[in-house]
């Protein structure tokens, strides 16, 4: 099975950082860099498949991530749209196109389904709140007529399983 390695991010500037470390790298990367505060815009991703590089350009600034097994990414897209969340393979193709689970929310409204409501990225998992059951991968989601939500999504099948409502305090 071919899987995503070495993933690395790109500002306009011309300095990279491997994204598994990115959080890390980016301290020190910042006090050499204390005129430049902010990293990005990140322009382009590279990562390896096989041992061959892969270059993916980021006009829009989009979130990239790998995906847990390193099976592909998850693409959070900067656009005025509700399926703005993408599977992507580990060539950085689409696999699938993830619509607004409104659904699974409190009180789903069909309403919900259409623009502004829109993901943001990912968040912490929550737990299924009728059952318990531990989330393991999860997107934040601003749906209207409904609020912030965790969404838990099945990576490999591209179906949400559950959605916590984030309440802000």
């Amino acid at each position: 099975m071919n899987l995503v390695s070495n993933l690395i991010c790109h500002n306009n500037r011309g300095d990279f950082l491997p994204e598994l470390t990115f959080t890390e790298d980016y301290e020190v990367w910042r006090r050499s860099n204390p005129d430049d505060p902010v990293f990005g815009p990140i322009v382009k991703h590279t990562w390896h498949v096989d041992g061959v590089q892969i270059e993916r350009l980021n006009q829009r600034n989009d979130p990239l991530y790998e995906l847990p097994d390193a099976t592909g990414f998850l693409l959070c897209e900067h656009v005025e749209r509700s399926d703005n969340l993408v599977l992507l393979d580990v060539y950085g193709k689409e696999r699938v196109r993830l619509a607004m689970p409104w659904q699974l929310t409190q009180r789903p409204t069909s309403q919900s389904a259409g623009y502004p409501s829109r993901f943001l990225g990912l968040t912490t998992p929550w737990d299924n709140p009728k059952t318990g059951q531990l989330g393991k991968f999860a997107v934040l989601a601003w749906v209207e007529y409904a609020g912030d939500y965790a969404f838990e999504l099945d990576w490999k099948t591209g179906q949400f399983l559950w959605g916590y409502f984030l309440e802000r305090g």
